[in-house]
C-alpha cells in the first residue's frame, strides 16, 4: 500500500493556514508561520462541569452562566498561565446507568464537547473529534458496523461536512474515535479477526476521504489508541497510510517501571507506523473531597505535582512525541480528578508543578486570530 505524502511546513509561506509535522533531528509540530510547537493540551475543558448543583451558583457569578466567557475569562487565562497551548479533547463520557427499563446500562458514549464556534473562538490551538463509530473500550453497547458499506460513507462525509472547518490556522486537527476496540471487546463483540485488515483498510480510508473533501489542509490525529486496551496490528497497518499523527493515551500509574514500559510500548508501534505520536490523553488522580475513595494513583496533590513532572520529561525525551494533552480541567463526581477542585478552585500543589514543567518544556506560542489567513 502506498503513503500518501505527509505536509511539510512551508517557511517560506509566514501565512500559511495550517499546523503540519516534519521530521528533522526529531519529530515536530509546526504552527502556521512555521514557529515549532509542542502541544501541551488539556483535555475535558467542558463547561457542564461548572453546571452541577454543588457549582451553578459558580458558574453564574462568576461567568454569568455564559460559556464564552468562561472560555474568555477562566479556561483560556488560566490554560495559557499555566503553560498550556492546545484545547484538546472536550468531550464528557455520560454512562445512562439508571436509564434502562430493565436495570441495566443505556451506554449513551460521549458528549459532542464544546461547540466548534466556541472552540473557534477561544483563540488558542484546539482539536475537533469526528466520532465515526461506536466501538469504544469503555462503550457498554458498541455497534460494530462495517465500513465497506456505503451507509458508512455517507455517515463519515455527513460529520466532515459539519465539523470540518479548513480554514481556521487554530485548529490542530481532527480526531476520530476514542480508545477504539476492535476485536475482544468487553461485552464479547468485535470484528471478525479474518476479516480486520479489509475492515480497518476500509474505515480508516473511507472516514479519511471524507475529511480530505472538505478540508485538506489540516491534520488528521486519528484514533485515540489505549496502551491497556492495546490496538491488532493489522489495525495499525491499516491506519499508517491515512492518518498524520499516532494518537495515544496512557495511564501507567506510580509504580516503578510502569510509565517506562508504556512508552516502550508506544514506541513500537511508533516504529511500526512510522507515524509521529501525540499523548492524547494522560493524567493520574488522588483522592479528594469529592472522591475520597479515589486511590490507586497518587497519594495527595503535591504527589500529583510529581507525577506530571516526570510523565512530562519522559514524554518531551522521546524524539518521536508532539507533546501530551492532561486529563482533565476540572473534576466532576464521575471522573473525581482535575486541575481545579469542583469548586473550580485550581489545586494548588498540583498546578504550580505543572506551571513550571510546561513553561521549562514547551515554551510560549502566540496564535493567530480566528479565521486570519
Amino acid at each position: 500500500m502506498t503513503r500518501p505524502a505527509m505536509t511539510r511546513p512551508d517557511r517560506s509561506d509566514p501565512d500559511r493556514a495550517a499546523f503540519t509535522v516534519e521530521r528533522r533531528e526529531r519529530w515536530r509540530l509546526y504552527a502556521p508561520g512555521g514557529e515549532p510547537f509542542l502541544s501541551v493540551g488539556v483535555v475535558h475543558a467542558d463547561d457542564t462541569n461548572l453546571r452541577y448543583p454543588h457549582n451553578i451558583e459558580i458558574w453564574r457569578s462568576r461567568y454569568g452562566g455564559s460559556r464564552r466567557r468562561w472560555l474568555r475569562e477562566g479556561l483560556v487565562p488560566e490554560l495559557t498561565n499555566w503553560g498550556f497551548n492546545t484545547i484538546g479533547w472536550t468531550s464528557e463520557y455520560v454512562s445512562g446507568s439508571g436509564l434502562a427499563l430493565d436495570g441495566g446500562v443505556v451506554d449513551l458514549g460521549h458528549s459532542g464537547g464544546l461547540p466548534p464556534d466556541d472552540l473557534a473562538e477561544a483563540g488558542v490551538p484546539y482539536t475537533l473529534s469526528l466520532r465515526v463509530a461506536e466501538i469504544e473500550h469503555w462503550n457498554g453497547v458498541p455497534a460494530y458496523r462495517d465500513p465497506r458499506t456505503p451507509a458508512f460513507a455517507q455517515w463519515c462525509d455527513h460529520l466532515a461536512r459539519t465539523l470540518c472547518r479548513p480554514d481556521d490556522p487554530n485548529l490542530l486537527g481532527y480526531f476520530l474515535v476514542d480508545v477504539p476496540c476492535w476485536d475482544r471487546h468487553p461485552t464479547g463483540l468485535g470484528y471478525p479477526p479474518e476479516e480486520l485488515p479489509a475492515i480497518a483498510e476500509a474505515y480508516y480510508r473511507v472516514a479519511t476521504e471524507a475529511i480530505r473533501r472538505h478540508d485538506p489542509s489540516h491534520l488528521i490525529l486519528g484514533d485515540r489508541y489505549g496502551t491497556r486496551a492495546g490496538v491488532p496490528e493489522p489495525v495499525l497497518d491499516a491506519m499508517a497510510p491515512y492518518v498524520d499523527v499516532l494518537s495515544v493515551q496512557t495511564f501507567p500509574g506510580p509504580e516503578p517501571g510502569r510509565l517506562d514500559a508504556a512508552l516502550d510500548l508506544i514506541e513500537r508501534w511508533h516504529e511500526r507506523t512510522t507515524r509521529p505520536v501525540l499523548i492524547a490523553d494522560t493524567g493520574n488522580w488522588c483522592p479528594t473531597v469529592m472522591s475520597p475513595g479515589r486511590v490507586g494513583s497518587a497519594r495527595d496533590q503535591r504527589e500529583r505535582g510529581a507525577g506530571y513532572v516526570a510523565s512530562a520529561e519522559a514524554f518531551a525525551a522521546r524524539p518521536w512525541c508532539l507533546g501530551w494533552h492532561w486529563c482533565g480541567w476540572l473534576e466532576n463526581p464521575h471522573r473525581g480528578f482535575g486541575l481545579k477542585d469542583p469548586w473550580d478552585e485550581p489545586y494548588r500543589d498540583l498546578v504550580a508543578a505543572v506551571t513550571e514543567t510546561n513553561h521549562r518544556l514547551g515554551g510560549s506560542y502566540a496564535p493567530k486570530p480566528s479565521g486570519a489567513r
